[in-house]
């Protein structure tokens, strides 16, 4: 191998590792870019958490003494999360037949 093609050689592998870098670079942009979502739910889920879970500690300590009256309480609770996401989903359905 003489050291003009070596050199040649040497200098198309740096120039294949600077793409691959740019090339890196480029994806994680993008990934955060998709995953931006998912990051911003967690961290205002972890902004919750301690009275998370506090609720979650009363919840549990009710249950134990009044396993009924929380079992009723729970499905009320549910029942009303349910009707506001389909009301909701009721109001944005509405307003798009306007447009």
């Amino acid at each position: 191998m003489t050291e003009r093609s070596r050199q040649q050689q040497i200098d198309d592998l740096e120039d294949e590792i600077l793409q691959n870098r740019l090339d890196m670079t480029s994806a994680m942009r993008e990934w955060r870019d998709a995953t931006a979502p998912i990051d911003n739910g967690w961290e205002k889920l972890m902004s919750w958490r301690v009275p998370l879970m506090a609720a979650g500690g009363f919840l549990a300590m009710r249950g134990l003494r009044k396993p009924r009256a929380t079992g009723r309480l729970f499905r009320r609770g549910l029942t009303g999360f349910m009707m506001y996401n389909r009301g909701k989903a009721l109001y944005r359905a509405t307003q798009g037949r306007k447009r």
